[in-house]
């Protein structure tokens, strides 16, 4: 059997706000092998963009990673430098979001 590409791990992302803390990811685990194709599908809210955020390395304040590990080919994105994450993205991995056709349109 062949590793993963992408296995994410116990991933948890948490919102900290002057109300609270708002736990947008919580406990999400999914691999993928090299071929596969997975969709994440749920309601508006159920947090699929910070999932894809998450991977990417590309969540905003207040939100971060709180626990958990993303690997890609075996390296913890979690914990790679920003520098290594910017030659990873768009080159090694991407997201497509909902609308392709928009997000895509050089126009």
């Amino acid at each position: 059997m062949s590793a993963p590409t992408l296995e994410v791990r116990n991933l948890r992302t948490h919102f900290f706000t002057r109300g609270g803390v708002v736990k947008a990811v919580d406990d999400v685990s999914f691999s993928v092998k090299s071929g596969q194709v997975m969709g994440l599908v749920g309601e508006s809210g159920s947090g699929k963009t910070v999932t894809g955020f998450s991977i990417i390395g590309l969540v905003d304040a207040p939100g971060r990673i709180t626990g958990g590990q993303i690997l890609f080919k075996g390296r913890d994105l979690a914990t790679l430098p920003e520098a290594e994450m910017r030659g990873l993205r768009g080159n090694r991995i991407a997201m497509i979001f909902q609308d392709p056709m928009m997000t895509l349109n050089p126009v």
